[in-house]
């Protein structure tokens, strides 16, 4: 049977990996088409990584925060995407 505690090491180790991610991304030898976007939707994902660990350790305040900052750069991703197409 798993526990909370096991649901927030899996959450953390999830986070761990995204930002790995992240990192890789950033420093891509050649520059790819929608790096920005890439960049926003792990910097999303990871936003919402950390609000799913506040969620779980009941810190509903700090975890709706994360969520709304996700939302932020989705939009921002949205608005960047929308530009390209605009073309």
């Amino acid at each position: 049977m798993k526990t909370s505690a096991d649901a927030i090491k899996d959450l953390q180790e999830a986070l761990a990996k995204a930002q790995e991610a992240q990192n890789t991304i950033n420093n891509l030898t050649a520059t790819h088409d929608y790096q920005d976007v890439t960049g926003m939707v792990v910097q999303a994902a990871n936003g919402l990584l950390e609000a799913a660990i506040a969620f779980m350790q009941h810190d509903d305040s700090k975890a709706l925060a994360l969520v709304e900052a996700a939302e932020d750069l989705l939009d921002d991703m949205y608005d960047v995407i929308d530009g390209d197409l605009d073309l």
